[in-house]
This record gives C-alpha cells, sequence and structure tokens, in this order.
C-alpha cells in the first residue's frame, strides 16, 4: 500500500513538473480566468445599488397636437423613472434598429379623445404604440408599465382635479413602495464579480480537466505511455497520479483567481468559508474526472478537443456561469438541475454574494461531488477495458 501511494505521488509530481516546464503556458491558466472573470463583472456590473435610479431610455412620438396629449407627453419627458426624448416617427424608426435606444412610444393622432374616457363607457380606444428593438422585451414592458401610470394620473387630473384642487400630492400613489432582497443567507446583496469569479473560474477548471485529459490522450498515442506501462506501475497509481495532479493545479488556480477577485474587485465569501472550500476541493476533483473521461472516450485528440469544447460551453451556458439564471428560459433552468455546473454555481454562490452557511451547501458539494465519481468510474472503467484489449493484442 505504502509503495503504491509512493507511486501515485511521483507520477503526480511528474506532471506537476510537466505544468511549470513552459511558463508562460502555465501563467496563462491563472490570467485567462481572471481576465474572462473581470470582463464579466464590468459589463454586467451595476455601481448603484438603487433601482429607482436607474432610468430607461426612449424616445417619445407625438403625433396629436391636442393639449391632454401634450401634457401626457410633458409628464413622459419629465418622469423620474424615464430617460425620455422627443423624436419624429422616422428618427425613431432609424434609431432602435441600432439600439439607441431600444424603445420608442408613440402617442398616435386620436390620442386627444382619451381626455373624455369613462371608466363603463364603450367606443373606440385609442392605441399608444411602443416601438421597440426585438431584442427589448423586458424594456417594452417596463416602457408599457410607466405609460400607463402616467396616463392615468393625468386622468385623474383631468375628471378631478376641480375637486381635490391641483395638489401633486393628491394624485401621488397611494402607498409606499419598500423593496427587501430577501435570501437564506445572512448577506444578499448580488455582486456581478462574485458571479463573474464564480463562473468563470469553474468554466476554466472543466477547461483545465480538459487540456490535462488532453495531454494524456496524447501521451497514450505515443511512446511515453508504452514505456510508463513497461515498467511495474499499476494502472491504479497512474490514474490516481494524473487525477492528483490535475485537481492541485486546479485548486491552485480557484484561489489564484478568487485572490485577485478579493483583492482587486471585493469579491468575498460571505458565507460558510469551509463551504466554500468544499465546493473547490468537489469542483477540482470534477475537473479531473472530466480530464480522464476525454481521455477515456475522446478518440483521437482532435476529435476529443473540438466535442470537449462544444460540451464545456454548452454546459456552461445552461448551467449560468455566463449569466445569472433569471435570464434564461424556464425550460432551460429546469434542465440546468441535471448538470453539475448548476450545482456548483449555485453553491459559490451562495457562499460568496449570499452568505448561506455550510449546511445549506452540503446538497450541493455532494451533487457536484456525485457527478464527479460517476465520471471518475466511467473513465477508469473505459481505460482499464482500453488496457486489457491492448495487451491481449485487440488494438
Amino acid at each position: 500500500m505504502t509503495s503504491h501511494a509512493n507511486l501515485t505521488l511521483t507520477l503526480a509530481a511528474k506532471d506537476w513538473r510537466l505544468f511549470w516546464a513552459d511558463r508562460r503556458a502555465a501563467l496563462l491558466c491563472f490570467i485567462v480566468p481572471i481576465v474572462l472573470a473581470s470582463a464579466f463583472g464590468m459589463i454586467f456590473n451595476r455601481p448603484t445599488p438603487d433601482a429607482t435610479a436607474t432610468k430607461l431610455p426612449i424616445l417619445v412620438v407625438i403625433e396629436d397636437d391636442g393639449p391632454f396629449t401634450a401634457q401626457v407627453a410633458a409628464d413622459l419627458l419629465t418622469s423620474p423613472k424615464l430617460d425620455a426624448k422627443a423624436s419624429t416617427q422616422s428618427e425613431a424608426e432609424a434609431a432602435l434598429p441600432k439600439r439607441r435606444p431600444t424603445i420608442a412610444v408613440v402617442l398616435p393622432k386620436g390620442f386627444e379623445k382619451l381626455r373624455d374616457w369613462q371608466p363603463s363607457g364603450g367606443g373606440d380606444r385609442p392605441t399608444v404604440r411602443i416601438l421597440h428593438h426585438p431584442t427589448a422585451s423586458m424594456e417594452r414592458q417596463w416602457a408599457e408599465g410607466v405609460v400607463t401610470e402616467i396616463v392615468m394620473r393625468r386622468l385623474a387630473r383631468s375628471k378631478f382635479g376641480g375637486f381635490v384642487g391641483a395638489d401633486e400630492a393628491a394624485f401621488a400613489t397611494p402607498f409606499q413602495v419598500d423593496a427587501t432582497a430577501v435570501s437564506a443567507g445572512t448577506s444578499a446583496k448580488f455582486n456581478s464579480y462574485s458571479h463573474s469569479f464564480c463562473g468563470m473560474t469553474l468554466q476554466y477548471l472543466l477547461f483545465w480537466g480538459m487540456e490535462s485529459g488532453l495531454l494524456f490522450l496524447r501521451e497514450r498515442q505515443r511512446g511515453v505511455w508504452k514505456r510508463t506501462r513497461a515498467a511495474p506501475v499499476p494502472l491504479g497509481c497512474v490514474l490516481a497520479g494524473k487525477t492528483l495532479s490535475t485537481a492541485a493545479i486546479a485548486l491552485l488556480q480557484v484561489f489564484v483567481t478568487f485572490g485577485f477577485g478579493y483583492f482587486v474587485f471585493g469579491v468575498q465569501v460571505t458565507g460558510s468559508f469551509t463551504g466554500f472550500v468544499l465546493l473547490a476541493l468537489a469542483a477540482c476533483g470534477l475537473a479531473a474526472a472530466t480530464g480522464l473521461l476525454v481521455a477515456a472516450i475522446g478518440g483521437t485528440e482532435a476529435r476529443a478537443r473540438s466535442v470537449s469544447i462544444l460540451v464545456i460551453l454548452g454546459i456552461s451556458m445552461i448551467g449560468g456561469l455566463w449569466l445569472p439564471t433569471f435570464l434564461l428560459p424556464e425550460w432551460v433552468r429546469d434542465t440546468a438541475l441535471s448538470l453539475p455546473t448548476s450545482w456548483a454555481m449555485r453553491g459559490l454562490g451562495g457562499v460568496t454574494w449570499e452568505g448561506l452557511g455550510l449546511r445549506a451547501v452540503l446538497p450541493n458539494v455532494a451533487m457536484v461531488t456525485a457527478f464527479a465519481v460517476v465520471f471518475l468510474a466511467i473513465a477508469v472503467l473505459r481505460l482499464k477495458s482500453d488496457e486489457r484489449r491492448l495487451r491481449q493484442g485487440n488494438v
């Protein structure tokens, strides 16, 4: 048993030295995830935590010249919820495809007759058109809500202003809104940098596992593998050494990447640090298992690289490593529960910005570990089967 452990450590040390032999390539393994995480964090970062400070940019097209229409248009242009500018129909249609901005509200001819609207009245109602870019469906709903509020408030003034006076407070919303973020943890302050560093770290761990597996596949196709197998070294020791070295380098990547995030962007583990370490170990084990799986079922190196890149990018996107899951369709969120990336991402997000405790993230640790064990078992069985056929002369 001791000799096997020594052989495993020796083989792992060999792979460790090979990794550091090319210093520039090794340095890139740490720089790339940091650059990607920083870029994603900057893109999605919202410096102000006050949602009311965010204004929706829109264009207001006024096609009616009545006084009621002019009042509604003035309310839109001065609304604290909108960054509104007056425009013509042609200017709006030219600006929307360029997303500058993505929304235009058109007050059409005949809008003025809305002044005579009665709650129980029938007849035709004027149509307010909202032009929007195809990707701006959420902004369209936002604009529709603001326009509805402004029109109804202006109608209330025109109908009841003589009874209650012209005081603006008389037509204010009859309630106040207190928006509070609720999380299972003690801290629930979302940080785009926390999300991006968790996601890009996990994605690059899988890519590192893939590269380790491709290196192993390359060794098996060359004389290095034959010389290794000619020595009195059990196959289990070889696989254990490869797994240990891959996981060790992956763990170093995790701490370097998150260390940079902590010192530069304030990414913190606000929840259980033990949970963070367990998730990191599980993710590193998953990366090592992924590498062996690539080597076991990849076939040729070129084919294995192409398929692995496609799979890793796919499960990264679906698992929420690129974008927060609420931006994804519901069926994608449901599908993500069958992927290890989703469980790892939820766990790391829980212990970083959500402030979850150890008990809350243990299911995530268990699921990621289970995936790693399954991948490792499949890879070992496949590699042992290939070795057995090779020794029997069945190539």
